[in-house]
């Protein structure tokens, strides 16, 4: 079970955190890039940035599809007398 989902901040994979404690390292598998959670934030041990979880905190946004027309079911009329 995910405590949380975020996305790394060098490369923007999703990282599941499983457990979330004071120290705990966190390695994203698509760039290895290494960061640290302390004080409640993360450390990201590349460039010594920190980040709040909830700047990372990835958030599955519902696709919103508009009515689009090629979807419709259009008639098409063909007229042999027009050519």
């Amino acid at each position: 079970m995910a405590v949380k989902i975020i996305r790394c901040p060098s490369c923007g994979e999703e990282i599941e955190i499983t457990d979330l404690y004071e120290g705990v390292e966190i390695q994203c598998s698509l760039c290895n890039s290494v960061m640290v959670y302390q004080e409640g934030k993360l450390l990201l041990l590349d460039t010594n940035e920190e980040f709040d979880l909830d700047e990372l905190e990835s958030v599955e946004e519902e696709e919103e599809f508009e009515d689009y027309d090629e979807f419709e079911e259009e008639e098409e009329y063909y007229y042999d007398d027009e050519y």
